[in-house]
């Protein structure tokens, strides 16, 4: 591994030190190509690098407000589901009272009809 390195970065300085020789352009131009090209480059990774931070932030204020939905949305889910088995207590009482006294008036007929027939 430290030979593939060292033949890396020596094929990278001889390739730009052939390419500096070789070049139809001064070195004046080249420089200043040189210098616009990374100049470039930095103002892209500074975009790049600010665009990551507001991904952060942007997620971040995503994430607090969908824990903050989902708080809100439990507490009226808890809240409606209270207010409908409070409304609807009187109906299941008044239901059950109901089915109570169809079973006795059941049980009275189911008397009177054996009473009639052993007669």
């Amino acid at each position: 591994m430290k030979h593939f390195l060292l033949g890396t970065l020596s094929g990278m300085v001889l390739g730009g030190v052939y390419g500096l020789l070789k070049t139809p352009r001064t070195g004046k131009e080249n420089q200043d190509m040189l210098k616009n090209y990374i100049d470039d480059t930095t103002d892209h990774v500074k975009d790049v690098n600010e665009k990551v931070g507001d991904l952060k932030i942007a997620i971040q204020n995503l994430t607090d407000e969908g824990m903050k939905l989902q708080t809100e949305f439990m507490t009226d889910i808890q809240n409606l589901s209270n207010e409908y088995l409070y409304e609807a207590q009187p109906r299941v009482e008044r239901i059950k009272r109901k089915a109570d006294k169809i079973n006795k008036d059941i049980e009275v007929a189911t008397v009177n009809i054996k009473s009639t027939t052993t007669k």
